[in-house]
């Protein structure tokens, strides 16, 4: 065949044992975002806005876990993640019930983690814009 392969769909680039560009076989790629990169318990969840707190200027190194021990101070945490990369220095925390995400964010915006004060506040997820 002149196009590299030999009719049995080797295609381009064919080398006679079933590689190259033709191959029926060849996985399909697809690709695999997952929103923000971050690190914590939970990562990846759905869970209802409602029961989720968003949290800002959380210090340099801190994990998944201290985050979570300072946020079970408002009430039993379900999950924490804390985001890096375009996000670094926030994250969110999920809750079993709104009440519970509501005393959070009364209870804990302003508190002092690794002696910062840190942002606690309703989760906002962004609108997706209409397509043209």
């Amino acid at each position: 065949m002149g196009w590299g392969g030999n009719g049995k769909g080797q295609g381009w680039g064919g080398n006679g044992k079933g590689q190259g560009w033709g191959n029926s076989w060849a996985p399909v790629w697809q690709p695999m975002f997952n929103g923000w990169k971050g690190k914590g318990k939970g990562k990846g969840k759905k869970v209802d806005a409602a029961l989720i707190v968003w949290l800002g200027n959380i210090p340099e190194g801190t994990d998944w876990k201290a985050l979570q021990d300072h946020m079970n101070q408002a009430g039993k945490s379900k999950w924490v993640e804390v985001f890096d990369g375009k996000g670094k220095g926030t994250g969110k925390a999920a809750f079993s019930t709104a009440e519970e995400a509501a005393n959070a964010v009364a209870m804990l915006n302003g508190s002092v983690l690794g002696g910062q004060a840190i942002m606690v506040d309703v989760w906002v997820k962004a609108p997706k814009e209409a397509a043209a």
